[in-house]
């Protein structure tokens, strides 16, 4: 057993690399899909690695010019106003990254053998270091992924591999998360690691195992911070299910009160150490070069960045055209059919996934960029992309497999073909003609300028069949 997962890791972890980095050097060597840097937002996280290495410092100074050159201002395109573009931070004389800084952490040994040699800095080798690095910590999330369903959720080779092609390749990890130093691979990553640690902490009582739930959970919220959700939910499950447990166990009243006291502290105490590392990390580098909390990039839109039209915005999380979840990976309506085999089974371990992801998509759905800005698809809600698969193994393992195979297989294929769309045709364009920003999202709503429908009309006009795909197209 261990020998066959161990060789289906590695092949996994090979298989989805090759695929991710190779679908975009494809595409873009031919000049399909020109796009190199899906966003701005990665930016930072593309030049912090050479800049820790080479500079030992979190500052980007040595490429700021470069930077603005090539990505200034939008108000300050000519250079003369001196103003700071959103995904940088000026502190003092010096510049940082606006965004959390994990992702270019672990990128780091990729990094420092082109780092330390003779490697020019430019955009191209710069841009390639980074599609490196995005696909080999999405390769490293399928790997872990598999893992997590074989040991954790204890399923059989066949879902677990099944399982792992819908994670990598029915979602936007394919054509987003893969293709770029996003937070969200990152987050993911530890997301997973923080699962399978928390299950076996239910399983067994270990401090090793509280210690890495607590680890990988602080590692994930310094990914990104709203992983502090799921956190939270399965910390507050972890407790309850161990008060049940010893209520079930103890039957003298007062012995009980003072052994299950005990035991939850003993359970969160060594869950907070396991969180300690990142807390004394994030004090640290906060202090020594962002000097002041308000100078993390989020922390200035904490309070007034909650503009989105609920409950419109939370419908459109699941179903606008061209941003829903249930749109763009319809592989998922199969973890509404999961759900309800968990809770005929009384499985309520799926019931907190679930729970994890609506409270996610609620919360996603508050914020005014709940669309995900300039991006493909459902990308401010890839966070919860994992629960939504472990959700559909219930019904892998039910009769209703059986029943919808057909139909289980034609939505798997939908969902991986979209991906593939994303990959050719995701370039900024569509946002382009399109984006009316937060304020107005019926943009967001349209079937007949859908992202989709354009990218159809975009073929129809390389083939000659139609003159512009959209009244602003050239």
């Amino acid at each position: 057993m261990k020998k066959e997962i161990f060789t289906d890791i590695i092949k996994i972890f090979l298989s989805s690399f090759f695929i991710f980095l190779f679908s975009w050097l494809l595409f873009y060597s031919v000049n399909i899909n020109k796009l190199a840097v899906q966003s701005e937002d990665t930016l930072p996280a593309m030049f912090l690695p050479l800049s820790i290495v080479k500079s030992h410092t979190l500052y980007l100074d040595e490429y700021y010019d470069m930077l603005i050159q090539r990505y200034p201002h939008p108000d300050d395109k000519d250079y003369i106003k001196g103003l700071t573009p959103f995904y940088l931070k000026k502190i003092g004389d010096h510049y940082a990254s606006a965004f959390p800084i994990i992702t270019p952490i672990i990128s780091i040994p990729l990094y420092i053998i082109p780092a330390l040699s003779s490697m020019e800095i430019n955009w191209q080798n710069i841009i390639f270091l980074s599609h490196l690095s995005s696909s080999i910590i999405m390769s490293l999330a399928g790997s872990m992924f598999y893992v997590l369903l074989r040991k954790g959720l204890n399923t059989g080779r066949r879902i677990g591999i099944l399982g792992s092609l819908i994670y990598l390749f029915a979602t936007i990890n394919y054509a987003l998360i893969s293709q770029a130093m996003w937070q969200h691979g990152t987050v993911q990553l530890f997301l997973i690691l923080a699962t399978l640690y928390w299950i076996y902490s239910l399983q067994e009582d270990k401090i090793l195992n509280y210690i890495l739930f607590g680890l990988f959970s602080g590692l994930a919220i310094l990914s990104r911070p709203t992983a502090v959700i799921t956190f939270l939910i399965l910390l507050t499950a972890a407790v309850l299910y161990k008060t049940k447990e010893k209520f079930r166990e103890i039957t003298n009243v007062q012995i009980k009160s003072i052994v299950l006291n005990k035991k939850l502290l003993s359970y969160l105490f060594y869950t907070i150490l396991g969180i300690l590392p990142s807390v004394l990390f994030f004090i640290w580098y906060n202090n020594t070069f962002y000097q002041n909390i308000s100078n993390q990039g989020y922390a200035d839109q904490l309070l007034g960045s909650w503009l989105s039209p609920f409950p419109q915005s939370f419908l459109g999380v699941w179903f606008s055209p061209s941003k829903g979840i249930l749109i763009y990976s319809p592989i998922f309506v199969f973890s509404l059919m999961g759900l309800t085999q968990s809770l005929k089974r009384k499985e309520y371990r799926n019931v907190i996934f679930f729970i994890i992801i609506l409270i996610h998509t609620l919360v996603i759905s508050l914020w005014k960029h709940w669309y995900g800005g300039w991006s493909f698809g459902y990308r401010m809600s890839s966070d919860i992309i994992p629960y939504l698969v472990f959700m559909i193994v219930p019904f892998l393992n039910s009769d209703l497999f059986s029943k919808y195979k057909k139909l289980f297989y034609i939505l798997f294929a939908i969902s991986v073909f979209i991906e593939i769309m994303g990959i050719i045709f995701f370039d900024g364009i569509w946002h382009a003609a399109y984006d009316k920003g937060f304020r107005d999202t019926s943009w967001l709503w349209s079937i007949k300028d859908s992202e989709a429908l354009f990218n159809i009309r975009r073929v129809l006009v390389k083939a000659g069949l139609m003159e512009k795909a959209c009244p602003r197209c050239l």
